[in-house]
């Protein structure tokens, strides 16, 4: 656990696991920035999109060998999930070459991941959104190889040392602390009783509610003429990104009672008109009543539309 926010998480994992001396591959399927190589999702034509065919990134891994290949399971940008055999399949090749495989969790929800199942080495998320908590941590889990070559690295940053961080969080299970280390304990306990609720629910009724939801949800927005970025097969539930026309859609929503964001450039070669939005789907309140967020989200929709007639 690190105090920090998921930026700071990321650049902590880069700064400690990776080495300079370290090839990394990132698999791309919306807004990520990377140094080495990067495999992009692909225009299928109609403003929609799909990962890169996994035989191609299996391909690719084999043939340059990365230490390391960094992939989101869900990509907030594009709305896109990659399906669990896409996940393995990019473990047991990573696997295949030495390197580590890390996944990308903070916009998962409640699609939990099983990191053995799945062979993910390294898996970071957060609590603000699968865990509905406050941001103040990054939550970064390790399969036991990946521990061992935490154990092994240095680094030549002080404030970015994840294996520093990892050695005081693992104090304080002791009841040790470290001197220069001031944890936001208020809200990490805070997180841990929305955990606590989540696991009294049902892990696995939260992941089926948070599907229903999604798949409600992008099913208004087609049945009102809005197509998804992301073309059918890799969905994400928890995100949905659709096309507009509209420059005013956010605004247009504010005035109907519902937030959304504006579109984030997806940097993999997109249409330069390409104009979306998005809405996040978390939350332990969203997943409590299903058919009630449904129909919050139609009711503002329908006036959105009405707007513009």
């Amino acid at each position: 656990m690190l105090a920090s926010s998921p930026t700071t998480k990321t650049f902590w994992l880069c700064a400690t696991v990776s080495s300079p001396t370290d090839r990394s591959q990132i698999f791309d399927t919306g807004n990520i920035p990377a140094r080495h190589d990067v495999l992009k999702a692909q225009h299928v034509g109609n403003h929609q999109f799909v990962p890169a065919p996994i035989d191609q990134v299996v391909a690719h891994i084999k043939d340059t060998k990365p230490d390391l290949v960094f992939a989101p399971h869900v990509e907030t940008a594009a709305g896109m999930v990659l399906p669990d055999d896409y996940v393995r399949a990019l473990a047991d090749a990573t696997h295949s070459v030495g390197g580590l495989f890390v996944l990308d969790c903070v916009a998962s929800g409640p699609l939990w991941i099983n990191m053995e199942e799945a062979g993910v080495d390294i898996l970071v998320s957060a609590p603000q959104k699968g865990w509905s908590g406050s941001p103040a941590c990054g939550y970064v889990m390790f399969s036991e190889t990946a521990r061992e070559r935490l154990d092994s690295t240095e680094t030549s940053s002080f404030a970015l040392d994840l294996k520093k961080w990892t050695n005081i969080c693992d104090g304080y299970v002791t009841g040790a602390h470290g001197y220069h280390a001031t944890m936001p304990t208020d809200t990490i306990q805070h997180n841990l009783g929305l955990m606590k609720e989540a696991v009294d629910t049902g892990l696995d009724v939260l992941r089926e509610r948070q599907n229903d939801l999604g798949t409600r949800i992008r099913e208004a927005l087609t049945e009102r003429g809005f197509t998804s970025v992301v073309a059918p097969g890799f969905e994400s539930p928890t995100v949905v990104v659709v096309n507009t026309d509209r420059d005013d859609i956010v605004p247009a929503f504010a005035r109907a009672g519902v937030q959304v964001a504006g579109g984030v450039p997806l940097q993999v070669d997109e249409p330069a008109d390409m104009k979306t939005f998005r809405i996040g789907l978390f939350g332990l309140d969203k997943w409590a009543d299903v058919d009630a967020t449904v129909e919050r989200f139609t009711t503002a929709l329908d006036a959105v539309l009405a707007e513009n007639q």
